[in-house]
């Protein structure tokens, strides 16, 4: 088995659970706007919400919307696609709400904490988000995270996002990491695997995410992300990952 000195990991939808801290946030936001409180009429918008916000997420990533507009348009979006729009004003506010409730919400995908607390017995641990700067340390000490890392690279300080290979140099330079000795652990296959990849690292593909977007879409398997390539390690969940490392 190949010994790893540097774990890298995401964090949102990797360790942090991105879509029970999102439903937790929204049925918070829901009551606060007295939006509708019907059952169906909130999953209808849960599920749009998430399609809207990979899409736009995919835009951020490549420079191709701006963050201010990746705040706002999701929801936008979501609640117009719902039959409920929402004005301007009332948008900015919910989105503005969402940033200061979502991120200190603590849930984990479940083997966070014992996979970590494994991967530091042997090697440092780092983050490598593309998530906002202003957030993103809420969601650690909600999470109790901060105990198992030694840096945290945010492609805000870097002025590149993942998959961009300047993100991982960096990342790799701050750490003092080779590549042969490095691992990236995520669940976006573009960004965290494919970006990986063609810098030169090995890859651990968490399939959560793709699982939940097939759920969402209501089991349609012609949404489902496609793969031409292996990564070096896919687990479904993060405990599998435990036994290679």
């Amino acid at each position: 088995m190949k010994k790893y000195n540097h774990f890298f990991f995401d964090l949102d939808g990797t360790l942090w659970d991105l879509y029970t801290n999102t439903e937790e946030a929204l049925r918070i936001l829901f009551h606060e706007f007295n939006l509708p409180s019907d059952p169906a009429f909130f999953s209808d918008f849960y599920s749009k919400y998430h399609y809207h916000n990979e899409k736009v997420w995919a835009l951020y990533r490549v420079g191709k919307i701006e963050k201010e507009v990746l705040r706002t348009i999701r929801f936008e979006r979501a609640f117009e696609e719902a039959g409920h729009p929402l004005g301007a004003s009332e948008i900015v506010r919910f989105a503005d709400r969402f940033l200061d409730v979502c991120p200190k919400l603590p849930h984990l995908l479940p083997g966070a904490h014992e996979l970590l607390a494994h991967a530091s017995k042997n090697g440092k641990l780092h983050i490598i988000t593309n998530g906002f700067k202003e957030v993103q340390g809420f969601k650690m000490e909600a999470g109790n995270l901060n105990q198992y890392f030694d840096q945290m690279i945010n492609s805000e300080d870097v002025g590149k996002r993942k998959p961009n290979p300047e993100i991982f140099e960096y990342a790799l330079k701050k750490a003092g990491a080779a590549k042969e000795e490095s691992i990236m652990i995520g669940d976006d296959w573009d960004a965290d695997i494919l970006g990986a990849r063609d810098f030169g690292i090995d890859q651990a593909f968490i399939t959560h995410t793709e699982q939940m977007q097939l759920k969402l879409s209501g089991g349609d398997r012609t949404n489902q992300v496609r793969h031409n390539y292996s990564p070096t390690f896919t687990v479904n969940n993060l405990s599998e990952l435990i036994q290679h490392f």
